[in-house]
């Protein structure tokens, strides 16, 4: 996309005289087909292990934007937060056909490593957005998913068939 492209896009949603230059570019509450493009291990800025899961969305007005998943298992997290970013692993995996070995769960880099396995796998993301009142500028976002409905599916018995 190049110069005139890309003004004429964000023109269309900018107010230059009104609006902020650092508005959001994460995606709205919603559900998307997605794929597993990639999940890596590193650090975070303040140091912990964490795996980033990045998910992109494969079709529709949102398609080829991306939904960055941050999960740590450092133990100075509290307790919910360590179950919550499990269950969003395993759920991930579990959508990409992922089973994980009790070696690829010794860290960070292990389970990435196996979760990178699964990449170009497809799924639906429901993503909720939920006000977060000790910081209003970062909103608590929300996650669940679910295998994609096969669209090929036939929704009649063999008996309703006329042969």
């Amino acid at each position: 996309m190049g110069l005139l492209d890309t003004l004429q896009t964000v023109g269309k949603d900018f107010d230059a005289k009104k609006d902020n230059v650092n508005q959001s570019q994460r995606l709205e509450a919603g559900n998307y087909p997605v794929r597993l493009k990639s999940a890596q291990a590193g650090q975070s800025k303040g140091g912990r292990d964490q795996i980033s899961i990045n998910l992109e969305v494969v079709s529709g007005e949102n398609k080829d934007r991306q939904e960055i998943i941050f999960v740590s298992f450092d133990d100075d997290l509290p307790e919910f937060v360590l179950e919550k970013n499990g269950r969003i692993l395993l759920k991930i995996a579990a959508m990409v056909g992922v089973e994980f070995k009790k070696k690829d769960l010794e860290d960070e880099y292990a389970a990435s490593e196996a979760l990178s396995k699964g990449i170009g796998q497809q799924f639906k993301m429901e993503l909720t957005v939920s006000p977060n009142k000790k910081n209003p500028d970062f909103p608590y976002r929300n996650y669940n998913f679910e295998p994609l409905k096969d669209e090929t599916e036939d929704d009649f018995d063999d008996e309703d068939l006329p042969f």
